[in-house]
């Protein structure tokens, strides 16, 4: 099994790359924030690794932090929740936000992923439950705080955005400026949004 690879990156798409180990190019399948991550690194990268191996399939799952790898082997060790939907998962929510969602058992991130349904999210919080100590254990004790990037993040998400591109762009945001309204950074986050 291969848990961890550092190399040059050969080719890179939000949804994959080409690792180039010494001459060897593994093809890895990544969440969009392995993607964001990568991007900012510049020469060689280091990836933990999750080995997919059933009946014909062997598929390498590449992420920028061993908590996500970690929770990716949760998630596709629930029922009906496939690598595919777990890289959905992790692109579309941030780990301390899918906590918070499974303590409040509030689907509303959840079905604005790819991929989940309303019955898919009510399964995926139920199993996710009664694990809720280790799930916990992914985000170090860290909750949401009620922010004003974290206020208006929600706003964002509200109103249809992607969590994760919301999130993004509130960060561009608040670092030039830590002392704006929250609706500030709502109206120029919609205007990056929206471009």
């Amino acid at each position: 099994m291969i848990g961890r690879l550092r190399g040059i990156i050969a080719q890179i798409k939000p949804t994959e790359m080409i690792l180039d180990v010494q001459g060897v190019g593994y093809r890895l399948f990544i969440p969009l924030s392995a993607y964001e991550a990568i991007q900012a690194e510049k020469g060689e990268v280091s990836l933990f690794v999750h080995t997919y191996l059933k009946e014909d399939q062997l598929k390498l799952f590449g992420f920028h932090d061993e908590t996500s790898r970690n929770l990716f082997s949760m998630l596709i060790n629930i029922s009906g929740i496939g690598p595919s939907i777990a890289l959905s998962i992790l692109s579309g929510i941030s780990i301390a936000r899918l906590v918070e969602s499974v303590k409040s058992e509030n689907i509303a991130y959840l079905v604005k992923i790819p991929g989940i349904g309303k019955a898919k999210a009510e399964k995926l919080l139920f199993e996710l439950k009664r694990k809720i100590r280790k799930l916990e254990e992914f985000t170090g004790g860290v909750t949401l705080e009620s922010t004003v990037s974290n206020d208006a993040i929600d706003a964002l998400v509200s109103l249809g955005f992607d969590e994760a591109k919301s999130r993004k762009a509130v960060i561009e945001i608040s670092g030039s400026d830590g002392d704006r309204e929250v609706e500030s950074i709502i109206k120029e986050a919609l205007r990056i949004l929206s471009a």
